[in-house]
């Protein structure tokens, strides 16, 4: 059965190392959100703490007003409590431009509407806030805020004659509940949301607002309503009539109340304002340096970067659809925390405790207090902007620091493939380097490590070079002797002359195969070795009986055996062993001066560390010519021969040195030729059994 082919295509990253680096930068901006998200939440804290002293304060106020009948008398209702509305509070302010930015109103104290789904479960798609105000400078006259936090605002349109339905705001306004009038306004989009600014020439009984929000997505589906209900603005102070004894009365319950901090109201049962002392500030306004600028409009983006929370999860924080006046003029103490701000990343609160009054069993009024969280923010949103600057600024030092590592990194790297490129030409052949790296790091390693390749590439391009010219020259010779014999014997009848001829060619013949022999004499030693089990057998033994032989073979030389120990039974190949030796001895006999002994030797290997680190050491030691310092790192490599041409019937290959290399590594040592007093030692080690092992 067919192996199903692999397919060459590779997916690749189609991204650069450093747009790589960039993207990973990315979850560093995480940091800044969460910097900010803890502080949110350590304010939160804090507001709910506020909350509670605000609280408590608001009990102790309310105590010093509990059954003081005479405060509470002659009582002139603002609004009749039967028509069910549910009384506004409405802020006094020097002025209001009705230009659909909510500058003026940051400090006016809101009432959420809650959202409600079509199916009447409670509906978190849009947060709105409504307030309502009076102008110093336009009296009469009468302001409704309303503010509402969206993903966007849809606006009604007629679309290929079909109308669409938007986003719509419905103000009713009138004096009675049965004789309102409506006005539909059209709101204008803001950063997260939409607003609503709407001015009345003369101050309305009675308001109801009703929202309605659609899906911007492209169906148009309606996702939530709010309806305030019948609300009635509260009166102001001012407005007390002439019979009405309680201003003369208030003056000096006030004096007590304006020892707390924030906004102090005390209203009556049917809504209407009796006293008020405080201010509701939200502190002194930002600063317009540079710096500040620069930090508010970084802590922007950074928040539009995090969704927008629509309603406060917290438990003091959750706003409840009745406002805190309204329960408390039911006779239940509340409690509400509205977010209406956010200054330097952290939330603005508008904290309100509201507290029954009691007269006997009957609620004659409420007290209610006020404070903006803004005014204690000062310090926080000094040190929250320089926070931002000094990580906006650690950031882009990262971002620099990252992209020139990148850069760097990058260049290096194209720096490496160019020269590996350009090292190698285009038939293959090794015409260059690599340089050498100035950081060591991993891409200087790697450049070693390329450097090293090309190194052996071009060593054994070399070999293969030697190779051919070896063997041309040393088959030459042969060939022509063996053709020219043949050539001279087809055209030579005398048998003596033709048996010359003959003998000539046979000479040429066993000295080709000679060469051929001495060929694959490498690669028959090697297989010998893969096959072969080690035997125990004495060093010195095997070395005496060795010098015995070399002594018949070469009786025209003088050798001689140097061995120390009496007894070096060490497990190894004998065959590899002797045939090493037969290798060193050839050399040495071809370099020896004439007359000089040759010694054989063997002893411990002094460079070993130890008793567990036992080598011996076999060499041949002669007199004559030194080695050759351009090959004496290359010696025992393939193919590498210093001698001259003795004879014709000789054939070197440059492998015998090499044979002697691989019976060292596979024996565990290693082969070494060094100069001596007058001559050359060439040799190798053996290891003990614990080496192998």
């Amino acid at each position: 059965m067919a192996q199903p082919r692999r397919s060459a295509r590779r997916w690749r990253l189609p991204l650069g190392l450093r747009l790589t680096l960039a993207l990973a930068m990315l979850p560093m901006l995480v940091l800044p959100l969460v910097g900010l998200r803890f502080a949110e939440v350590m304010t939160e804290l804090a507001r709910n703490e506020r909350l509670e002293n605000q609280a408590q304060a608001a009990r102790n106020l309310a105590a010093s007003l509990h059954e003081r009948r005479e405060l509470f008398e002659a009582a002139s209702p603002a609004v009749d409590r039967r028509s069910g509305a549910e009384p506004l509070p409405v802020e006094l302010l020097a002025d209001v431009v009705v230009d659909q930015h909510a500058g003026e109103w940051l400090e006016v104290p809101g009432r959420a509407l809650p959202m409600r789904a079509p199916d009447g479960t409670v509906a978190s798609v849009l947060r709105v806030r409504l307030a309502a105000a009076r102008s110093q400078e336009q009296p009469g006259k009468f302001f409704l805020l309303v503010d509402a936090d969206d993903e966007r605002l849809v606006v009604p349109e007629i679309r290929d004659g079909v109308s669409l339905p938007g986003d719509e705001l419905q103000v009713d306004f009138g004096a009675a509940p049965g004789a309102m009038q409506t006005r539909r306004v059209q709101p204008v989009e803001r950063p997260g949301g939409w607003i609503a600014e709407i001015g009345f020439d003369t101050e309305p009984a009675l308001l109801r607002v009703r929202i309605t929000d659609v899906d911007y997505l492209g169906s148009r589906r309606i996702e939530g309503q709010a309806d305030s209900g019948l609300l009635a603005p509260v009166r102001p102070f001012a407005a007390a009539t002439r019979r009405d004894r309680r201003p003369a009365l208030w003056a000096d319950a006030v004096r007590g109340l304006a020892r707390a901090s924030g906004r102090i109201s005390v209203f009556d049962a049917s809504g209407a304002l009796l006293a008020q002392s405080g201010n509701v500030s939200a502190g002194p306004p930002p600063a317009e340096d540079w710096k500040s600028r620069l930090a508010r409009r970084l802590l922007a983006a950074t928040l539009s970067l995090r969704p927008e929370r629509f309603l406060d999860e917290s438990p003091a924080g959750g706003v409840s659809p009745i406002p805190p006046l309204t329960r408390a003029l039911s006779g239940v103490a509340a409690q509400q925390s509205e977010r209406i701000a956010i200054q330097a990343g952290l939330p603005v609160w508008m904290l309100t405790s509201a507290q029954p009054l009691w007269v006997g069993d009957r609620v004659v009024g409420a007290l209610v207090l006020e404070e903006n969280t803004g005014s204690r923010l000062g310090v926080a949103r000094e040190a929250i902007e320089h926070l931002a600057l000094l990580t906006a600024a650690a950031m882009a030092a990262s971002a620099l620091a990252l992209l020139a590592v990148g850069s760097v990194t990058v260049a290096r790297v194209v720096r490496l493939r160019r020269q590996a490129e350009q090292a190698i030409d285009s038939r293959g052949r090794v015409v260059g380097g690599i340089r050498a790296p100035l950081i060591h790091d991993e891409i200087g390693a790697l450049a070693e490590s390329h450097a090293n390749v090309l190194e052996r590439l071009r060593q054994h391009q070399q070999y293969v070079g030697n190779l051919r010219g070896r063997l041309v020259h040393e088959l030459r010779t042969p060939i022509m002797v063996v053709r020219s014999s043949l050539d001279n014997l087809a055209g030579e009848s005398d048998p003596g002359d033709r048996e010359a001829y003959l003998g000539r060619a046979r000479d040429g013949a066993q000295r080709l195969e000679r060469i051929v022999a001495s060929m694959g004499e490498a690669s028959s030693l090697e297989a010998m070795l893969a096959q072969s089990r080690l035997e125990t057998v004495d060093l010195a033994a095997l070395l005496g009986a060795c010098a015995d032989g070399y002594r018949s073979a070469f009786a025209a030389r003088e050798f001689a055996v140097d061995c120390a120990a009496g007894a070096a039974p060490c497990p190894v190949v004998p065959e590899a062993i002797v045939q090493a030796l037969d290798k060193l001895v050839s050399n040495a006999v071809d370099f020896a001066s004439p007359g000089s002994p040759i010694v054989l030797s063997l002893r411990h290997d002094d460079d070993a560390d130890g008793a567990r680190d036992e080598r011996w050491l076999f060499s041949v030691r002669n007199q004559g010519p030194s080695l050759p310092s351009a090959m004496r790192d290359n010696l025992f490599d393939s193919m590498v021969s210093i001698r001259e041409r003795r004879s014709a019937g000789d054939a070197h290959l440059g492998l015998g040195l090499y044979l002697v290399r691989l019976v060292a590594e596979f024996h565990g040592g290693h082969a070494f030729a060094r100069d001596i007093a007058g001559g050359v030692e060439v040799g190798f080690t053996v290891a003990s059994p614990t080496r192998l092992g």
